[in-house]
């Protein structure tokens, strides 16, 4: 995934801000891999630099059984999860201008399957202030150099982005400019990471309440719906025997409403179990 500094002609970026742009970047892509895919390892590499522009090569590397990286199944997931976690940490807005804005149709070639997965994924980030306090960081960085005209983001090393954002974008996306409604809304989605210990689990291949306690916390329910974990609950295919204080990872997506100025959270779901995984 190549991040691209479209520069002004005849002028060079400044090694300063590029390199505080590029922490930025690298941060932003952290906290975003954090709530899509938490063994995500990221690296930054110059990847190329001439009159005019400059990418910045990023490698996502996932920290996986090896002999996953030879399955077919396994490579399309980690590239829908990659082009997720980059499309995220780009985006200040959130809209209809995703994945084929960003990269261009023809390069990503995704099924419409693959594009609800996207969706799901980047989800994941939204309503996360400390993820946008990143990607602004990054536009704010840029707007220190005035010979940067414009950047983007493509999965092809090398190539042009199919899309560039102008410099004359980098405030608004740095915060500078800010919507402000008075409207608050009575309902929302949180999506969270969670350390638990299993305290009751419901042994049935089907959506049914488990119970979990997190360290210092009362005892809560949750809907288990990760089917593929039940699947290997039922083949006896987990990293885990039956005993006392079994803990767990957890991807809840827990609905709230607005009560009283508190938000109340009425229904948890368990989406994903990141840990015990499948054999």
């Amino acid at each position: 995934m190549s991040l691209y500094f479209d520069l002004k002609k005849g002028e060079k970026a400044d090694l300063e801000v590029v390199a505080q742009a590029a922490i930025d970047w690298v941060a932003a892509l952290r906290a975003v891999a954090h709530e899509i895919a938490p063994d995500a390892e990221i690296r930054l590499e110059i990847l190329d630099a001439s009159e005019g522009s400059l990418s910045l090569n990023t490698v996502l590397d996932f920290l996986e059984n090896q002999a996953a990286r030879f399955d077919d199944g396994a490579s399309r997931h980690w590239r829908l999860k990659k082009l997720a976690i980059a499309l995220a940490a780009f985006m200040v807005f959130t809209g209809p201008q995703t994945y084929d804005f960003y990269f261009g149709d023809e390069e990503v070639k995704l099924s419409e399957e693959d594009r609800k997965r996207i969706d799901e994924l980047i989800q994941l980030t939204k309503d996360k202030p400390q993820i946008e306090e990143k990607k602004r960081d990054f536009f704010r960085a840029l707007e220190k150099d005035p010979s940067i005209k414009g950047v983007g983001v493509t999965e092809k090393r090398g190539r042009i982005p199919a899309v560039i954002i102008p410099s004359t974008e980098f405030s608004e996306r740095g915060g500078l400019w800010q919507i402000y409604t008075e409207e608050v809304p009575k309902k929302r989605t949180t999506h969270h990471i969670v350390t638990v210990q299993l305290i009751r689990p419901a042994l049935v291949n089907k959506p049914r309440a488990w119970h979990f306690q997190a360290p210092g916390m009362p005892e809560f329910s949750a809907m288990m719906r990760d089917t593929r974990f039940l699947s290997a609950l039922q083949d006896n295919n987990l990293h885990e025997q039956l005993r006392i204080g079994i803990p767990m990872t957890l991807r809840l997506r827990i609905e709230e409403k607005l009560e009283g100025g508190i938000w109340v959270p009425k229904r948890r779901n368990v989406t994903e179990v990141i840990s015990p995984k499948p054999r």
